[in-house]
């Protein structure tokens, strides 16, 4: 697996953190996507907590590539800036941003995820014509103001697409990314979050729109029933729509630097996460032989 760079997005709850390290040093993944720690998210971290840590993750030869909070997440714009949902306010979702900022130097990294917030309009980029706004413009004016705040901080926002967020194939994260026009916003693209938006195989042509913007490639595999929006996630190669096979072999071929980071979703029955990690990369194993 020496022609890309490995990682793992840990799932952030109820994790025994120094296991899923040692797991990680036991299949030679050297890069982890920073979600958060045993009952906490990582920006409910405190300094001292994410100074420790960083000092368990460089014992362990390991790279912290990243930071996941979940800004804007489903986040409605269909509101002001000030106004109070179940998922906070915009610029509740701002201070998170500079709190993520101040972690990332804890972390020393320069790479915060965000995403692009409540789905509001489903086949078109005009969004709903009763709005009294065009979505797509709010969309890029509200994660403009983010990425600004980023750039200030000499910090990289990726924007990963969702199916519950505007931006849910990397087509339309891409787009975006050119609209909001800033050189440190970059794309978290997940292949499989884009077969759950459009009920295609996001390869080839997908890939070949959005590699050059990818600095993080969240990895997973699920079995997709658009008719019923519904999904469930399985052992790599076990999935009935991304053809990931091909597409790491041509990440590969392409000598891609970015981090392709395997998203701990699948729990074999009666078994781990930690199960479900090493089923996984023994399948990836033999795609890339």
């Amino acid at each position: 697996m020496d022609e890309l760079n490995f990682g793992l997005s840990m799932p952030w709850t109820g994790t025994d953190f120094p296991r899923l390290l040692d797991t990680m040093n036991q299949l030679d993944l050297r890069y982890l996507d920073m979600r958060g720690i045993g009952d906490k998210q990582v920006l409910e971290l405190s300094d001292t907590e994410a100074r420790q840590v960083k000092e368990q993750v460089d014992k362990h030869g390991i790279n912290i590539c990243g930071m996941s909070p979940f800004l804007f997440f489903r986040l409605p714009l269909t509101v002001s800036e000030d106004e109070e949902t179940l998922r906070g306010s915009y610029r509740e979702h701002l201070g998170m941003l500079k709190r993520a900022i101040e972690l990332a130097g804890i972390f020393d990294i320069d790479l915060i995820r965000c995403f692009s917030f409540e789905t509001e309009f489903l086949f078109s980029p005009s969004g709903y014509r009763d709005l009294p706004f065009d979505i797509w413009e709010k969309t890029i004016e509200r994660l403009k103001k983010a990425a600004d705040m980023a750039a200030a901080a000499g910090v990289t926002l990726a924007i990963e697409n969702c199916h519950w967020n505007n931006l849910g194939t990397g087509f339309l994260a891409v787009k975006a990314i050119e609209d909001i026009g800033s050189r440190n916003v970059k794309l978290w693209w997940d292949p499989c979050n884009s077969a759950m938006t459009s009920g295609e195989n996001p390869y080839p042509d997908e890939y070949a729109q959005v590699k050059d913007s990818a600095v993080i490639i969240d990895m997973k595999d699920s079995v997709i029933d658009k008719r019923y929006s519904r999904w469930s996630h399985v052992r790599m190669g076990q999935g009935n729509m991304v053809d990931w096979a091909s597409i790491l072999r041509a990440l590969a071929r392409e000598n891609y630097q970015g981090i392709v980071a395997y998203e701990s979703c699948y729990i074999p029955e009666g078994k781990t996460v930690f199960d479900g990690i090493r089923e996984s990369f023994s399948v990836i194993r033999d795609w890339l032989a």
